[in-house]
């Protein structure tokens, strides 16, 4: 595996620098340094565009919609810890997609693919404890069952299935989430992703604040960062169970 010396070598010998590597990893420079010189770990999607980079493959150019990186940006600065984590499910599924069409093309055919490294799981498989809507608020269905993967679970962290679309393009339909357990109080940041429940059911949605044109108050609702879905409210009567991770990109069932 490529190690974070051979990557330092490596902008050395082609004369680029760490925030060079930033911008084209979509990460900040101060995430670089500290991949490259305190030893923390590279997310999997990351490392493998770096090889990719470091193998002299064409760049890949991404397109976004016109919002992203503002959406991006603004949850990062309300949860840091999970930007480099959508970051990376995004660039794994675009990476996929210009590889299949480069795969596809004429004049590439007779060129190979070199694979993505194998998955490397933990021994222990990690339970999906149910389903959490994102779309409107439903009754959560429990379907237990194990999956192997790459994430060690850390204390009061737990796995979901999403199903819905109201938190694309961050958190595609299908995708499985780490929440970790939360009990109020207090009340989570705003701009935090959010498990809600209440008699209506269970979702998963940006925590937010807005006027009540009625009474004039702040009061809290559930955003989605999907545009085509509206705002749940009011939240009276429910509680915030779980506060969101990350999503799980490396991951297959057991």
């Amino acid at each position: 595996m490529t190690s974070a010396e051979d990557i330092k070598a490596w902008l050395k010998r082609v004369e680029k620098n760490r925030e060079w590597l930033a911008e084209k990893t979509l990460v900040s420079k101060g995430t670089v340094n500290g991949w490259l010189s305190t030893g923390k770990p590279i997310p999997s999607a990351k490392l493998a565009l770096i090889e990719k980079l470091m193998s002299g493959e064409e760049e890949i150019e991404f397109e976004l919609p016109p919002d992203f990186e503002k959406q991006l940006r603004a949850m990062a600065d309300e949860a840091k810890k999970t930007i480099e984590d959508m970051v990376s499910h995004i660039l794994q599924v675009t990476a996929k997609a210009h590889q299949k069409r480069k795969a596809e093309a004429p004049s590439q055919q007779f060129t190979p693919v070199e694979p993505l490294p194998a998955a490397s799981f933990l021994d222990q498989p990690v339970p999906v404890i149910g389903n959490i809507a994102a779309g409107a608020l439903t009754p959560g269905d429990n379907i237990p069952y194990q999956i192997k993967t790459d994430y060690q679970l850390g204390k009061g962290e737990y796995v979901l299935r999403v199903e819905g679309k109201s938190m694309e393009p961050v958190i595609p339909d299908g995708s499985l989430v780490v929440m970790r357990k939360h009990t109020i109080p207090p009340i989570p940041k705003v701009g935090t992703i959010v498990e809600y429940n209440d008699e209506r059911g269970v979702t998963l949605k940006k925590l937010g604040r807005k006027k009540n044109p009625e009474t004039g108050k702040m009061e809290y609702v559930l955003h989605p960062l999907n545009s085509d879905f509206g705002d749940i409210e009011p939240m009276d009567g429910g509680k915030i169970s779980g506060i969101y991770v990350e999503t799980l990109d490396r991951w297959e069932k057991a």
